[in-house]
């Protein structure tokens, strides 16, 4: 039997266990296997039929795309209104720590149709496009406002100020390739901010019903460790961690221990965890959620990269 290495640190994978397709609820199994020293979880063989595991009803293809208001900046003003309310546009907050300028470059990595650089050019960020390679057609919503369909290689370089991945690097066949053509694209001193599901504590408790696994459509559930290590190998520096994990981390692998898929298999719709947990339940998820956020023991992170040539 061939030892399988880690494609992050080439250390040898151990724990292997099969995973189950719960999202659609197909049941079908996959091989998977975490890393004995960056702990990072990984799928052993790619199906190759993985297109049929997104099909038309795919959250990320359903995309309300808001449209382009073209007005005045109005970042100022909402992130006055964020600090009040301490709600409602929770990109801003994300962007917060990189005190990122409304003329300056923004390219959103697997953005699909473009839904949140049509909503960050009406916030008054007026210079951002996106970029997903497996897009249909490139979309035009004026004022500069596009999705390019092309691979991160085919970019001009030394052009962006920040790039944004937001849940798609855990899609990545080749994470070390990707992050390489990002740093690239990237001007002295950019930021990368990858948004991703972690290897922490619902792991832990949940093991192959843990929600994030998401089989066989996540490659990579990555570490703070798995990320340093490439970070270091490419050139980054990581300037800041920040978990943002929620209670679905809980209620969604409750429902795949009980054998429940996410999507009703009927209307294709989200299920609505009200439909199977009381409120008292699910506050209490929620409040689970922020502590293990708190601890740094959630089940998803915000890491910054930043590129600093010296």
């Amino acid at each position: 039997m061939t030892i399988k290495k880690c494609k992050i640190c080439n250390e040898t994978l151990e724990n292997v266990f099969n995973a189950r397709e719960m999202m659609f609820g197909t049941r079908k199994e996959f091989p998977y296997a975490q890393c004995s020293n960056c702990q990072t979880i990984q799928i052993l063989e790619i199906p190759k039929d993985i297109a049929s595991y997104y099909p038309d009803y795919y959250y990320s293809f359903k995309q309300y795309i808001p449209p382009i208001t073209g007005s005045k900046a109005i970042l100022k003003r909402l992130l006055k209104k964020y600090r009040i309310k301490k709600h409602g546009h929770e990109i801003l907050e994300q962007l917060r720590p990189l005190n990122i300028l409304p003329n300056q470059r923004i390219l959103d990595i697997g953005c699909g149709r473009g839904k949140l650089i049509c909503e960050m050019f009406n916030y008054g960020y007026k210079n951002i496009q996106g970029v997903d390679r497996f897009i249909p057609q490139e979309y035009q919503y004026g004022h500069n406002v596009k999705v390019l369909k092309n691979d991160l290689s085919e970019l001009k370089n030394n052009n962006y100020d920040l790039l944004m991945m937001h849940h798609v690097f855990e899609h990545m066949e080749e994470p070390m390739s990707e992050l390489a053509k990002a740093y690239k694209l990237l001007k002295n001193n950019g930021y990368l901010m990858i948004r991703i599901p972690v290897v922490n504590n619902a792991w832990s408790v949940y093991h192959r019903d843990w929600v994030q696994l998401d089989a066989p459509r996540h490659f990579f559930i990555h570490t703070e460790k798995s990320i340093s290590i490439m970070a270091e190998k490419v050139g980054f520096t990581v300037a800041d961690v920040v978990y943002d994990s929620n209670s679905m981390q809980f209620w969604g692998s409750e429902l795949y221990k009980k054998d429940i898929p996410l999507i009703n298999e009927v209307s294709k719709e989200f299920i609505k965890p009200e439909d199977f947990f009381s409120p008292s339940e699910i506050a209490g998820y929620e409040q689970s959620a922020k502590e293990l956020n708190y601890n740094n023991k959630g089940d998803q992170a915000i890491f910054y990269l930043q590129k600093k040539v010296h």
